[in-house]
């Protein structure tokens, strides 16, 4: 069974492959540019092997940063450590090896902590980023680096301004992941709202039928016994079919914003033949295949199965470029009644998906009326709808 509702929230493993793209850029980048410093060091005072140690230092980074798409912690913590022995690797007539153009691969994992929705850990990378700042400054002074204070202080002031800058943008790359997740739950608690209102007023005809019915046969036997023993309870069976249709009236219209609407027919799953009919055209060739023995079916499950149906079609003629093939397969069984409605994606999608809310509703009703939805999506969409029938109904 899908309930729609419960995949509102965006997927937790933030920055997807947008990470892994930067991760990649910032690799192509700096490797070459740290190789480079490494060995235009003048006077070649660089050793081969503290070379190839800072070179192997910068692609485990560069790793750490592939890693946090899927493992954040664990790829922060060892990128700290990284960055930790680069800050301890001194480069002869320069500053620690931390100031490499590889330590740039540091960000994207303190980016990638700041946009978690866990904030103790946003800060807590913060905290170490700043501290790990502090380090490498304190390192480079005590080594003698650079012998002018001003230096120094625009050396730690780049690297807390790089930390803030890339905590930051995780920061509200967070923020606006959580504003578009509570956008969507809002859209969706209305779509839900919305098809149970639909579903009062169907159930209200369905019932205001059969209490009307109801009243009517209760009236006919009054006339036919003309037994004044059965008067008085055929009468009360009649009265109190006219109190709960009342009722009914009431309830709805306490529920219903709109007021009361005129009420057509309402349609059930046998006029499914009707509705593809309607929907054919030169450009929407749809099958109908039905098979079994139709058997008896609730009114709201049968109502559910043919407004199934309807929304497939409605989506597939306005959102895909014609020509579109759509298969609809009603399959009776034994206890069970399985509508399958298929489309081929047509020529691809006629305009980018939006936030329409028609497969919520569609959910919502089919499982209020006992039944399971299942959708899934390839070249076009597949949904599959089983629903009680026969003695199940």
């Amino acid at each position: 069974m899908v309930t729609l509702r419960a995949v509102v929230r965006p997927d937790p493993r933030v920055g997807g492959d947008g990470l892994l793209v930067a991760a990649a850029v910032i690799a192509a980048v700096a490797l070459p540019l740290t190789l480079v410093v490494l060995v235009q060091t003048p006077d070649d005072e660089v050793p081969a092997g503290l070379a190839a140690w800072v070179i192997a230092l910068g692609v485990l980074l560069h790793g750490a940063d592939v890693l946090a798409r899927w493992r954040p912690l664990a790829a922060f913590v060892a990128g700290s450590v990284i960055m930790l022995a680069l800050a301890l690797t001194h480069i002869p007539d320069g500053s620690s090896a931390a100031m490499m153009p590889s330590s740039l691969g540091y960000l994207p994992l303190v980016w990638r902590m700041a946009a978690d929705d866990d904030r103790i850990r946003s800060r807590g990378a913060l905290a170490v980023g700043i501290v790990g700042g502090v380090i490498i400054t304190a390192l480079d002074a005590a080594r003698g680096g650079s012998s002018d204070p001003l230096l120094l202080l625009v050396e730690a002031g780049a690297l807390a301004a790089g930390i803030i800058a890339a905590w930051a943008l995780g920061a509200l790359a967070r923020a606006r992941r959580i504003a578009e997740a509570e956008r969507v739950e809002e859209r969706t608690r209305r779509a839900v709202a919305e098809e149970r209102r639909r579903i009062g007023r169907d159930l209200h005809d369905v019932v205001s039928h059969s209490l009307s019915v109801m009243i009517a046969q209760a009236e006919a036997a009054r006339v036919l016994a003309r037994d004044q023993v059965v008067d008085g309870p055929l009468e009360r069976v009649a009265e109190t079919g006219r109190s709960a249709m009342q009722g009914l009236r009431g309830m709805l219209g306490v529920l219903d914003d709109d007021g009361p609407q005129p009420r057509a027919p309402l349609p059930d799953i046998g006029r499914i033949p009707d509705l593809v009919e309607r929907a054919r055209s030169a450009d929407h060739v749809i099958v109908l295949e039905t098979t079994g023995s139709p058997t008896r079916i609730a009114p709201d499950a049968g109502l559910a199965a043919y407004r199934m149906v309807q929304e497939a079609l409605t989506n597939a003629i306005r959102h895909l470029v014609p020509p579109v093939r759509i298969d609809v397969a009603v399959a009776w069984g034994g206890d069970e009644v399985v509508v399958l409605v298929s489309d081929d994606g047509g020529r691809g999608a006629a305009r980018p998906a939006g936030g329409g809310t028609g497969l919520i509703g569609m959910s919502e009703r089919i499982e209020r009326a006992g039944g399971s939805l299942a959708i899934e999506r390839g070249p076009g969409w597949r949904l599959r709808a089983e629903l009680p029938a026969g003695e199940a109904a």
